[in-house]
């Protein structure tokens, strides 16, 4: 529970401080006004300041801003806490006071103190003080080991930030850092995860979702919502075209056996012609390995650009263990395709090259690239 009386939030963050520095100021900056515009989106201020690594929230509305930085890519931890002076005396009694506040005499406690710069103290001072006085004013226990509640204190060239809990951010990289790439999105578990995870690795992203109807119930409306809540920063770009019209063309004028490799294809044309017009370096799918290498090699032969599968590791119980926890449990429903063709005929790479001349594939790819992005748009 977050005292009504933290006024600061401590951020730490992780990747970013391994970078040289000029590019670790330059990923502190994009960190730093990505939490201000998730700030602006949940309809309130704060100031945010840079420490040298470290960076600090002022706000009155510390619960609300933790929601923020619970969904922010390149935040590794914060605290919710109280700025005060760095002397020996004021930092040993707010240690004291927050401890008397939140630990009974069946308790086991711990000090942790952290110090930076100069002072005329150490930071096991601190701790050794502190520690004394909580044991005289609580009667609990000490446990360096496994304590159940723990005091902390920051302190830091004359500023001193106490706090009792580091909450869990997660980690990654700012949105923003490393470029766009274009999602095939469906808003199934898959594709829903592997968008998230370019996010976390700092993409920013395009979506690219295609309406089945009426081969498929639209299934992306709550997962796109789900993901807006990680894009702070870097909005996501969102295209939507009807791809019913080219299913029902793989369907009834293809061949059987070919309908879901036609399909596969057609979109990573498509996606490869709109990462070119949104400077985007890469395609993402959430395809992972219930299919075998031999049918990524048919669907990425037809793009010049990378096609990354960050769930290619994983199993499908992985997978959507991790949907569950990052975007919860209405994201494993899935909805089948009706055009899918899970027939195992044997693909051949040159029946597949006529069938989509047949089509006139290049075609039908402009056309839904008009649809995606209208002259006015280009």
């Amino acid at each position: 529970m977050i005292a009504v009386d933290f006024n600061w939030i401590l951020i730490r963050y992780g990747e970013i401080g391994l970078k040289s520095d000029y590019v670790r100021k330059s990923f502190e900056n994009r960190l730093i006004n990505n939490i201000r515009e998730g700030l602006k989106t949940r309809g309130f201020d704060g100031k945010v300041k840079r420490g040298y690594g470290r960076i600090f929230v002022s706000t009155s509305e510390v619960k609300k801003a933790s929601e923020v930085l619970e969904h922010t890519f390149g935040v590794v931890s914060f605290s919710p806490c109280i700025k005060i002076e760095a002397d020996f005396e004021g930092v040993v009694k707010k240690l004291a006071d927050l401890a008397s506040d939140h630990i009974s005499k069946k308790d086991t406690f711990a000090v942790r103190v952290r110090r930076t710069g100069n002072h005329d103290f150490s930071s096991k001072d601190v701790e050794k003080e502190a520690g004394s006085r909580i044991l005289e004013e609580t009667d609990a226990e000490v446990d360096l080991d496994d304590p159940d509640e723990r005091v902390m204190a920051d302190i830091r060239q004359g500023q001193c930030y106490v706090f009792r809990e580091k909450i869990s951010g997660p980690g990654g990289l700012p949105i923003g850092t490393q470029g766009r790439v274009v999602s095939l999105f469906r808003g199934d578990c898959g594709s829903f995860l592997a968008t998230w995870m370019m996010m976390k690795r700092g993409c920013s992203v395009t979506l690219l979702i295609g309406s089945m109807d009426p081969y498929s119930a639209d299934i992306s409306t709550g997962a796109l919502e789900e993901l807006k809540k990680w894009d702070h920063g870097s909005p996501l770009d969102v295209l939507d075209f009807d791809h019913g019209v080219n299913l029902f063309r793989f369907s009834e004028d293809g061949e059987k056996g070919y309908v879901c490799v036609l399909c596969k294809r057609f979109l990573h044309r498509l996606a490869s012609k709109v990462a070119e017009d949104r400077d985007a370096k890469a395609i993402v799918s959430g395809d992972h390995l219930q299919e075998n290498f031999d049918s990524f090699k048919l669907t990425d032969s037809v793009v010049d650009m990378p096609v990354i599968r960050p769930l290619v590791g994983f199993g499908k119980d992985e997978i959507r263990s991790k949907c569950r926890e990052v975007g919860g449990e209405f994201i494993l429903k899935e909805h089948g395709c009706e055009a899918e063709d899970r027939d195992t005929f044997d693909v051949k790479g040159k029946r597949l090259e006529e069938i989509e001349e047949k089509l006139d594939i290049e075609e039908m790819v402009e056309e839904s690239f008009v649809e995606v992005i209208p002259d006015e748009d280009t």
